[in-house]
């Protein structure tokens, strides 16, 4: 029977114990870490004490085995996934780490330790109270961008989450405070009119990547789709719809207005446009930062197959 090689649908980098490590979510729904990622997690080389035949290092000592539970057994099997450059390369599932935290700290407490290993049951520690308010899956799910797809993992059921199928009522839905704020900390406060719903071009641009610049990339780009520019008699460029008109009322528009009302407050926190910018950069440095990493991974300037 030929062996099961997974395809990666979501790939991304979690911190776990002031630790980078890559993980994936494969078509099938599995969540991977990279095998070189558990030795990292765990602080262990992949030489060390003299192990057992066919278990890895970070966990094939003679003084460990006996702690190793028919579970962990059946996940200490690598799992092989083809990689961005067509290598087949090997993970593990990513409830290993925990699961191996548990076990040196188990072996620590019964005293079957080496001293070398007691390194290791240091960042067990680490790694259990990093674990202790999100789950391993959890951590993923956000690295990968995958919390946005869990239902399935098509593109379609990701896009049904966040576009529209109707388009939605025109209604103002950004508020006269969102436009008030820009302005004044372009330094033209004197130029907004709260009658006027019309503001300058600029504005769009400023809202594409203040706004819209936190949600995935697919979704945005379906949005464009559906909503093509188009231009003017005189030569002006513009869309026929807001954007925010083709999310959905129960997840697009929501995620919208929370991410408004906190955007609103770093605005108003700000004195001019390049404060607003460092503020902008630091309160939301979780998203963007999950942003680029995946761009990066997609260009394929972070392996996955280290």
């Amino acid at each position: 029977m030929d062996k099961i090689i997974e395809t990666i649908t979501h790939s991304g980098q979690v911190e776990l114990g002031n630790v980078m490590l890559n993980c994936m979510v494969t078509k099938s729904g599995k969540r991977l870490v990279t095998a070189s990622s558990v030795f990292k997690a765990v602080g262990r080389s992949r030489r060390g004490n003299i192990r057992v035949d066919n278990y890895p290092a970070f966990i094939g000592a003679k003084n460990l085995i006996q702690f190793i539970s028919d579970d962990l057994r059946e996940k200490l099997v690598p799992i092989d996934y083809k990689a961005k450059n067509g290598k087949t390369s090997e993970a593990y599932d990513a409830s290993i780490i925990p699961e191996v935290a548990d076990l040196y700290v188990e072996a620590h407490d019964k005293g079957a330790l080496t001293a070398p290993q007691e390194k290791v049951y240091i960042r067990s520690l680490i790694i259990i109270r990093s674990l202790a308010k999100v789950g391993m899956t959890a951590l993923i799910d956000e690295a990968t961008g995958y919390q946005y797809d869990r239902e399935s993992h098509e593109l379609l059921r990701l896009l049904k989450a966040y576009v529209s199928e109707d388009l939605l009522k025109y209604m103002p839905h950004f508020p006269k405070q969102y436009y008030q704020e820009i302005y004044r900390l372009y330094g033209i406060s004197e130029s907004f009119d709260p009658r006027n719903t019309k503001h300058p071009q600029w504005i769009g641009k400023f809202t594409n990547k203040y706004v819209y610049g936190v949600f995935p990339d697919e979704v945005m780009e379906e949005i464009k789709k559906r909503n093509p520019t188009t231009v003017s008699p005189r030569g002006l460029v513009y869309r026929g719809h807001k954007n925010f008109q083709f999310l959905t009322e129960n997840i697009g528009i929501p995620q919208l207005d929370q991410h408004l009302a906190k955007l609103i407050g770093v605005m108003q926190l700000s004195e001019n446009k390049d404060d607003f910018d460092k503020k902008f950069n630091k309160v939301f440095a979780k998203e963007l930062e999950r942003k680029n990493i995946q761009k990066d991974i997609k260009n394929g300037l972070i392996p996955l197959d280290l």
